[in-house]
């Protein structure tokens, strides 16, 4: 893959790896397309989905948080279920892709977490489509889970008691994507979600958290679920 390496500089001066790749298909969508992992990790773990999306036409962006990868060290308290400098880096990156890659509409496919950090984003700094998968509606609940199911306990930061105002802010085109038996991000949660406003819809498949892309495997990795996530941008 060819890409141009940056570093990233956030609002409080902290530095991001980030690689912008630029799709050689012979019929570019105009679509930029950020990969935001779970901020677990490394964006190592989204080179083959970055592979899968410049084979199908989208310009794309990785980048990794600060404290993880190649980015400026950071030290991540483990007892806080997401941090609010990681949604400074996100919006970073937006910037970033709206900047190198003019003339695109600028999305963001977010897994887990990184669906809060996504929606938490938008409210300052706007993009043209958001792709939730495993999409998180109440932080809360997911806390209450993680303490029902394995006795962990996770602080939540300040941001979190308004999160349900900036699920619904949200204005641009959402597409979710959620398994049926996802007792972490519930599909009911996805369901309501797309109620709040209209240009939102819905993908199901049968499978646990983040089970998508092997499910909708068709031949290749992830064939399938770029397949599907196109003919949502299309529509953009």
């Amino acid at each position: 893959m060819n890409y141009v390496e940056k570093r990233l500089v956030t609002p409080d001066k902290a530095q991001l790896l980030s690689w912008l790749l630029p799709t050689s298909a012979s019929k570019p969508l105009k679509k930029t397309l950020i990969i935001a992992y779970a901020a677990t990790g490394n964006m190592a773990n989204c080179v083959y989905y970055a592979d899968a999306f410049l084979k199908a036409g989208f310009d794309v962006v990785l980048f990794d948080y600060r404290g993880f990868g190649h980015s400026s060290t950071f030290e991540v308290d483990s007892k806080r279920f997401y941090c609010d400098e990681f949604v400074t880096d996100l919006q970073t990156a937006i910037k970033a892709a709206k900047s190198q890659f003019p003339g695109n509409k600028v999305g963001v496919l977010s897994f887990s977490i990184s669906t809060l950090l996504a929606t938490l984003a938008y409210q300052q700094v706007p993009f043209d489509f958001l792709i939730g998968d495993g999409y998180v509606s109440n932080p809360a609940a997911i806390v209450a889970y993680w303490k029902r199911e394995v006795n962990r306990e996770f602080i939540l930061p300040n941001s979190a008691t308004t999160y349900s105002n900036a699920v619904r802010k949200i204005r641009c085109p959402m597409l979710l994507i959620g398994g049926t038996k996802d007792e972490i991000t519930p599909l009911s949660d996805s369901q309501q979600v797309i109620t709040q406003a209209p240009h939102r819809s819905l993908l199901t498949y049968q499978g646990d958290h983040l089970q998508a892309t092997q499910v909708w495997k068709e031949q290749v990795f992830a064939d399938g679920y770029v397949r599907r996530i196109r003919n949502f941008v299309e529509g953009v």
